[in-house]
C-alpha cells in the first residue's frame, strides 16, 4: 500500500463517529438536507449524519450532487417563459 492510502485510511477510521448512518438512511434523508439548503440552514448542524455520511461517500456524494442539480434544473425552468 502507498503512503497516500493509508493516510486516507487512517483519516477515515479516525474520522469514524460513534453512530453513522447507512447509505439507504442517508438517501431517505437526501431530500431533507437539500431542503435546509435551500431554505439558507446549516445542514450540518441540524443533520450531522447525513454530513458525516455525505463525507466519506462517493455514492451517496454522487446522488445528493445530482439531486442538486435537478433541483437548480427545476428552478431555470419555472423562471423561463413558455414560448
Amino acid at each position: 500500500m502507498t503512503k497516500e492510502l493509508w493516510r486516507i485510511l487512517l483519516q477515515s477510521a479516525l474520522e469514524t463517529e460513534e453512530y453513522e448512518i447507512s447509505c439507504v438512511e442517508c438517501f431517505n434523508l437526501l431530500d431533507q438536507y437539500a431542503d435546509l439548503i435551500l431554505d439558507g440552514a446549516d445542514p450540518s448542524e441540524i443533520m450531522p449524519t447525513v454530513r458525516q455520511h455525505l463525507k466519506h461517500c462517493p455514492t451517496c456524494t454522487d446522488e445528493f450532487e445530482t439531486l442538486m442539480l435537478m433541483i437548480q434544473q427545476a428552478a431555470k425552468n419555472q423562471q423561463s417563459p413558455v414560448a
